[in-house]
């Protein structure tokens, strides 16, 4: 028995306090109204954009074998440029490297 009063006493001051969001609302419309469409233009705008940035209205067709491939291959370059800031990390790679880039230099320029 009084599970159900607190239910309607529950439901009695949800519905009170949104009947209080709603006349605050209201109030505030009828004092700014210039604010209020500029908040109504700002979720208008939000809606059509998520719309066409969702592509509505147009097939939603799998991406050609070719954009597929070459977007694995893109992937799998990210992986790899992880890998290489991993390694370069190792102060012996590091040096390794550096040795090989400058002998390259010195190569190219002594001739």
């Amino acid at each position: 028995m009084q599970d159900a009063n607190f239910e309607q006493g529950t439901m009695q001051v949800i519905m009170d306090q949104l009947e209080e969001l709603i006349v605050t609302i209201i109030e505030e419309i009828r004092e700014r109204p210039g604010v209020a469409a500029a908040i109504l233009a700002a979720v208008v705008g939000a809606v059509v954009g998520s719309m066409v940035a969702a592509g509505f209205g147009r097939r939603h067709a799998s991406p050609p074998e070719k954009v597929a491939r070459k977007a694995r291959g893109m992937a799998e370059a990210g992986d790899l440029a992880g890998l290489a800031v991993k390694l370069m990390q190792n102060p012996i790679v590091r040096g390794y490297v550096t040795n090989a880039i400058q002998s390259q230099f010195k190569k190219r320029f002594s001739r």
